[in-house]
């Protein structure tokens, strides 16, 4: 059977949660709906915040925010009783296996930070920049990561963040930068475990002190051929349209 013709079934097939998180609400976000036929060089899907800078075409944009939304959604309807945080991670990339990306194993690094009192959004810059490869990886990442201090935190895009990072009782911020060339689409996901619980904070604003100062980041490459995607994009589309734009945020900068 052809690699297309698997992820096609695993599109019609896998079971997709209904609504959000438990105990929280999920309907439209506030403010114009994205359109998935014209997505910004930034985007939430997710609980991933998604860097477009190094790959134009909307084609790429709408399968690639698709396929991680759907990934993402299905490990969640496959979690058990007692599952954590990595047999989530496990299960999604699986998942994104199964719609055909090629996946590289996980480089892990515990690292802590310096500096006391910034908050996560601005301290976690230096790391973020070398787990998404140097090289003017991930600008509109960074850029929106440094521009938080003068954003509000009830921006449609930080709200579904932030909702969809509290998975489980740890904090965890997931970032992608998405490039392409012309054969295929390649995704350097970075995955940052913060050391603190709480429900009442918003993980981007929590101010970083001695006691949650360790933390621990995965980087992982995610492969997939163009081919494949422009196949794929129609049916996830087609399967996600309940939820899709409950779930992807534009995360432009001036808006």
């Amino acid at each position: 059977m052809a690699q297309s013709d698997n992820a096609l079934r695993f599109i019609e097939t896998a079971v997709i949660p209904h609504g959000g998180l438990e105990g929280l609400e999920v309907g439209p976000l506030p403010g114009p709906p994205v359109d998935l036929n014209q997505l910004p060089a930034g985007v939430v899907s997710g609980n991933t915040l998604i860097d477009y800078s190094a790959a134009p075409a909307t084609e790429i944009r709408s399968a690639v925010s698709l396929a991680m939304l759907f990934a993402g959604r299905t490990a969640r309807a496959a979690m058990k009783e007692g599952d954590d945080e990595d047999d989530w991670f496990a299960a999604y990339t699986t998942h994104l296996s199964k719609l055909g990306f090629s996946i590289s194993q996980s480089s892990v690094q515990v690292s802590r930070f310096k500096k006391k009192g910034l908050f996560v959004h601005k301290a976690i810059i230096p790391f973020l920049t070398i787990a998404l490869g140097g090289a003017g990886l991930g600008p509109v990442i960074l850029a929106a990561l440094d521009n938080l201090k003068s954003m509000e935190e009830g921006k449609p895009w930080i709200t579904l963040f932030d909702r969809e990072s509290r998975q489980f009782k740890g904090r965890e911020a997931h970032f992608a930068a998405v490039s392409s060339d012309a054969l295929n689409t390649s995704i350097r996901h970075v995955v940052a475990r913060l050391n603190f619980e709480s429900n009442e904070t918003n993980v981007l604003f929590f101010k970083i002190t001695d006691a949650n100062a360790e933390f621990e980041s995965a980087t992982t490459t995610m492969t997939a051929n163009n081919s494949l995607l422009a196949v794929l994009e129609a049916p996830l589309r087609m399967r996600m349209q309940d939820d899709a734009l409950k779930f992807i945020a534009d995360a432009t900068l001036d808006k």
